[in-house]
């Protein structure tokens, strides 16, 4: 049943009252239904077992924390940033780093 939802996806941009033919999606996933939200989750559920630190998720956003009581855990907080990053990267996702704050 997923198979079939996500295999010949197309999609056509429209501006004003101008718009593209259709063409085949190859990647991703159509916004706003049930299922991708679920898909999306398990995708980045295995996220939770690289990282020690804490991490909430809603959608399509995510935050990791740790208390920062000494130094070493400032070091854990970053070594899991970086264990995230490396999983974007090979996951073909990416960061925003404008949404990314201290």
């Amino acid at each position: 049943m997923v198979k079939e939802f996500l295999l010949g996806l197309s999609q056509a941009i429209r501006v004003n009252k101008q718009q593209t033919e259709e063409f085949r999606v190859i990647s991703g996933l159509p916004q706003g239904s049930v299922l991708c939200s679920l898909l999306f989750v398990a995708y980045v559920n295995v996220i939770l077992g690289i990282i020690g630190s804490n991490m909430r998720q809603f959608a399509d956003d995510c935050i990791i924390y740790r208390k920062i009581m000494v130094n070493s855990d400032i070091d854990m907080l970053q070594r899991d940033l970086n264990s995230l990053g490396e999983w974007a990267v090979e996951n073909g996702m990416k960061v925003n780093p404008v949404k990314t704050k201290e």
